[in-house]
């Protein structure tokens, strides 16, 4: 029978070259602590390149010992924007051959995610390789002895959800892959628009699976923010304030069987919650980032887990859970958007730069009802009431119109003249930048994981670090 109310985060195994079985188990405890219950491995096809990525595959088998301790669940997310005469691809793409034999190794395994006893299987993109791949998989699956679950993300049809009729669009992804399962809905951002991402296309997917006879899952994405420079292409999609609605989205609106955090690890676009990784570049746990490095060393995103652990609880129970701590999560771009970089594409080359707003966003979640006092330079000493205990409240504090030195933003808990807890940012605001960034820096105040009242069950809180 299927378990619903999952949560995965989309974890980038082409970050994992220097990862041991230790490694993998620091990842995954902290992902555990955060109420996440496994990863999406999302990994390229280790023949397409050369050298070829064959080492992905030892790296997916530390994974599953690590999960096979821990209790944690794994399932495949096949890259499939790499495919032969594609680019980036030279050799060979994914075959129905290679999917089935990987799954084949794993299908035993404690640790390997099952939807309605079919092992689940997923994508980033895909619609180059067409249905008759996903077809073949199954009939390689059952040739092995074992059964398969489909649940891909079809981008181009994400992205036309987004521009055209989302209706229509479930609609053709229906009628074009007859043999899919279930859809990953990838799109967890507006797309080159300065508003926010509604949930009628979520809607609409959903219910074109269920209306078909359509077993599989539907997973919804979400993700704390978006922005890439890739040199040459360099954008910015509008994330001021999209991890909390579109947590909210899909807790109150859509329900899915599934929510993908998109993502654990991908530092390169700037949509992580994991800790950074060792700024060297080199040795264990270590990512080479290269010129991305300049924008996602010093930038943590750690505290975004203390909003998806909150986010997490409710999901799961269906009712907002009591909290027993007291929190506050900031977050702000380190420049204006006016200021100019003397490195990498410049703010004005960024598609989209003009659309985030140049101030800090606060998230606030309290025991008790509490004042939040946040400092943005000039702007000093900002209070907000938040009168309701364990209801997350949103306020924001701009920019000081003009400033001449750094500015490190600072948040704080206050109540009956005390302050319970607080925080301040280490990466400053500047008009001087070196190297075009707009991804977040994010602070937290008070314990980066939750604790619940006993209705919604205790998690432990550890210490925050930034």
């Amino acid at each position: 029978m299927a378990r619903a109310k999952d949560v995965f985060a989309h974890f980038m195994v082409q970050n994992s070259y220097s990862y041991s079985q230790a490694e993998w188990e620091t990842e995954i405890s902290k992902a555990k602590e955060t109420g996440i219950d496994g990863f999406a491995l999302n990994w390229i096809p280790p023949y397409c390149q050369s050298p070829n990525l064959s080492w992905q595959m030892d790296r997916i088998a530390d994974a599953f010992a690590a999960a096979e301790e821990l209790g944690f669940k794994l399932f495949h997310s096949f890259d499939m924007a790499y495919y032969p005469g594609g680019p980036g691809c030279s050799g060979t793409g994914w075959t129905a051959e290679l999917i089935a034999d990987q799954l084949n190794t794993n299908k035993d395994s404690s640790a390997m995610y099952k939807w309605n006893g079919a092992i689940l299987v997923s994508t980033y993109a895909g619609t180059n390789y067409g249905n008759d791949l996903f077809r073949g998989v199954k009939d390689q699956a059952r040739s092995r002895g074992f059964e398969v679950s489909i649940a891909p993300a079809l981008t181009d049809f994400a992205q036309d959800a987004q521009r055209i009729a989302p209706d229509q669009c479930a609609r053709n992804l229906i009628n074009q892959f007859p043999e899919i399962d279930g859809f990953f809905n990838w799109q967890a951002w507006p797309l080159d628009v300065p508003s926010n991402l509604t949930a009628q296309a979520d809607v609409e997917f959903k219910e074109a699976l269920k209306s078909t006879g359509r077993t599989g899952p539907y997973i919804m994405a979400v993700a704390p923010w978006q922005f890439k420079d890739l040199g040459g292409d360099s954008w910015v999609q509008n994330s001021d304030t999209l991890f909390k609605y579109r947590w909210e989205d899909a807790i109150d609106t859509v329900n899915p069987d599934i929510i993908e955090i998109l993502t654990w690890n991908d530092y390169a676009e700037s949509s992580y919650i994991a800790d950074l990784p060792p700024k060297s570049e080199d040795g264990p746990g270590s990512v080479q980032l290269f010129d991305q490095g300049n924008y996602v060393y010093g930038m943590s995103h750690a505290a975004w887990r203390t909003m998806t652990s909150y986010y997490i609880q409710w999901y799961k129970t269906g009712s907002r859970p009591t909290v027993t701590s007291d929190h506050a999560v900031l977050w702000y771009r380190p420049y204006p958007k006016s200021a100019q970089s003397s490195s990498g594409n410049g703010s004005s080359s960024v598609r989209n730069s003009a659309g985030p707003q140049d101030a800090v966003f606060i998230w606030a979640l309290v025991s008790k009802p509490s004042t939040i006092s946040t400092s943005v330079g000039a702007n000093y000493g900002i209070l907000f009431d938040v009168h309701e205990a364990s209801v997350p409240t949103m306020y924001r504090v701009d920019f000081p119109r003009d400033f001449v030195v750094d500015i490190h933003p600072m948040t704080a808990v206050l109540r009956d003249g005390t302050t319970v807890q607080a925080a301040d940012g280490k990466t400053p605001i500047t008009k001087n930048p070196t190297w075009t960034n707009m991804n977040a820096a994010v602070v937290g105040a008070g314990p980066l994981v939750l604790t619940f009242g006993s209705s919604s069950g205790t998690r432990r809180a550890i210490p925050w670090t930034a």
